[in-house]
């Protein structure tokens, strides 16, 4: 007795991941989210301040700011890829 692929043994296998993409998606964007609060936060703080140490810290709240909004950006890319291989693979079947 094999199983077959086409009997839904695989469904099992395919059932948690679908269940944990949500988890995973809400935490990407959770994190982009707080590194992009972090970073206006910090560069609100370094606005109050004078000298060369507000403008590194406004300089690093740019970044953090950037780093932020990147992820954001690569998140939402590997979201659509999976979106796209999920319907390659559904079509293909």
């Amino acid at each position: 007795m094999t199983g077959n692929p086409e009997d839904g043994s695989d469904s099992s296998v395919s059932e948690p991941k679908k269940r944990r993409l949500p988890i995973m998606m809400a935490l990407d964007a959770l994190l982009s989210v707080t590194f992009l609060v972090l970073a206006a936060y910090i560069g609100f703080y370094a606005s109050r301040m004078s000298g060369s140490d507000s403008r590194d810290l406004f300089w690093f709240s740019i970044l953090l700011g950037a780093y932020g909004i990147w992820r954001a950006i690569r998140s939402v890319i590997r979201h659509r890829r999976r979106e796209e291989d999920e319907d390659t693979a559904c079509h293909s079947e």
